[in-house]
């Protein structure tokens, strides 16, 4: 298989990848507090937007490395922004203070401590965000490794030539046995009579 041919199966899979996993993040946060007050629901909204982002790029990524690029940047942006709904959760109830366990009563009006259910839907969504950031971007970098394919990269010459030039081999030979034959031609140096 072809090395530029395999780089863009790369690039293609990874986003495909990225797709399925942020989907799945996103998805995931909600069927994990499915049944009970969840505050993280916002979550499902940027990863799905993240999601078809990487569908995107899985599709159209043979336009070009800039139109890639900035596709993963919206992209990432959305992932982002997931995330940072999701964390914002956890910041806000321990900035503002929680309410105290089921059977005393919260007078100052304060929210809930997080569930396990919500911290099992902030773990795979923050999970499955980052893994999902990091795959697209080696999907990123497999699509910027390949040579852009066109009439530059057709007039460029090889740096080792096809076949050998004609005739090398002879002309070596001879110019090996050359020294030797002028090293035997050559008289000996006379020494001086002693004397």
């Amino acid at each position: 298989m072809d090395q530029q041919l395999e780089r863009h199966v790369y690039a293609e899979r990874a986003f495909w990848a990225g797709c399925g996993i942020v989907a799945i993040g996103g998805v995931g946060s909600v069927i994990a507090g499915a049944g009970h007050p969840n505050r993280l629901m916002s979550v499902i909204v940027p990863f799905l937007v993240a999601a078809a982002g990487f569908a995107v790029l899985a599709l159209m990524h043979q336009r070009g490395r800039a139109f890639s690029t900035l596709a993963y940047i919206v992209t990432g942006l959305a992932i982002a922004y997931g995330l940072l709904l999701a964390l914002a959760v956890p910041l806000r109830l321990a900035v503002e203070g929680t309410c105290p366990p089921a059977p005393q009563r919260c007078t100052s009006g304060a929210e809930l401590q997080l569930s396990n259910s919500e911290m099992l839907a902030l773990t795979i969504a923050v999970s499955f965000g980052a893994f999902a950031l990091f795959v697209g971007y080696f999907g990123l970098v497999a699509l910027y490794r390949m040579r852009q394919a066109g009439p530059s990269s057709a007039s460029e010459q090889p740096v080792w030539p096809a076949q050998e030039p004609a005739g090398w081999r002879r002309r070596a030979a001879k110019e090996a046995t050359e020294p030797e034959a002028a090293e035997k031609s050559e008289p000996a140096e006379e020494k001086p009579p002693e004397g």
